[in-house]
């Protein structure tokens, strides 16, 4: 959902900068279905609106995989630069779930901040929800965990990672600038 927030951020800058959303096609991605594969694998483990997955057999490894089939994708097109930032977004998501089990470390302090009481509440009392691991002196990494948040009064408000932030914004760079190919 944080980086929907993202792509709605782009949107509005690149129309304020004159672009137009038709001009998105010429970024001419490679292999875009790896990220509709990526997704698909994310939503079967960690399903919106749904406490249980679809996929409730090798969390671990099929996050991962969902990551490593993105990184794929980011390296196929590395070629606009704002595809770096998203891939050093990525790899430092992806570094912090891999040593951590394939979970990522979540600040119950930052979940309540965000307003995600019933997560924080879930995730101290069973260690694990959805894709995140409590964060604690056991976990590894914990200052690329989720760590920062967006206030409840934000719509879209979550706890995300400095990984995460790196990704959103340089999505958002990559939208805004996309819809500008054509005027450049």
């Amino acid at each position: 959902m944080f980086l929907i927030g993202a792509v709605l951020i782009g949107l509005v800058l690149g129309y304020l900068r004159g672009g137009r959303v038709a001009h998105l096609a010429q970024l001419r991605l490679r292999s875009l279905w790896l990220v509709g594969i990526a997704l698909a694998i994310q939503l079967a483990i960690f399903p919106l609106f749904r406490a249980d997955p679809l996929l409730p057999y090798a969390t671990s490894f099929f996050h991962l995989l969902s990551y490593g089939l993105a990184l794929v994708f980011l390296v196929l097109n590395y070629r606009a630069f704002p595809f770096l930032g998203i891939g050093l977004g990525a790899l430092l998501n992806l570094l912090t779930i891999t040593v951590n089990g394939g979970y990522m470390p979540s600040s119950p302090a930052a979940l309540i901040r965000a307003g995600h009481y019933s997560v924080a509440a879930r995730l101290l009392e069973e260690g694990v929800y959805g894709n995140v691991i409590l964060m604690s002196g056991e976990t590894q990494l914990n200052f690329l965990g989720d760590i920062l948040f967006l206030p409840r009064w934000i719509p879209l408000s979550t706890a995300f990672s400095i990984g995460d932030l790196v990704l959103a914004l340089s999505l958002i760079w990559l939208v805004a600038w996309g819809m500008g190919l054509d005027s450049e």
